[in-house]
């Protein structure tokens, strides 16, 4: 499943970055990584773009072009 599938509240765990060279750089850099468990806090108002996102003590805004590149595991509420 794409991060940019999930809806507010929902909680996951990062399985696989799909993204090409400079945006797994990009995501790398702002902490992204495989493994780290996030939680959707919040979709845009116009097409739901951006995306707020928590990692650890961290709010994160993703467009969701590159959410649609990070697959992850949905977590059980």
């Amino acid at each position: 499943m794409q991060l940019s599938s999930l809806r507010r509240g929902d909680r996951a765990r990062i399985a696989h970055i799909d993204a090409d060279e400079p945006l797994a750089r990009k995501l790398l850099e702002i902490g992204i990584e495989e493994g780290m468990e996030l939680t959707l806090l919040h979709e845009g108002p116009v097409r739901r773009d951006p995306l707020a996102i928590r990692l650890h003590d961290r709010i994160i805004a993703l467009r969701r072009h590159d959410a649609a590149a990070i697959r992850v595991e949905l977590l059980v509420q």
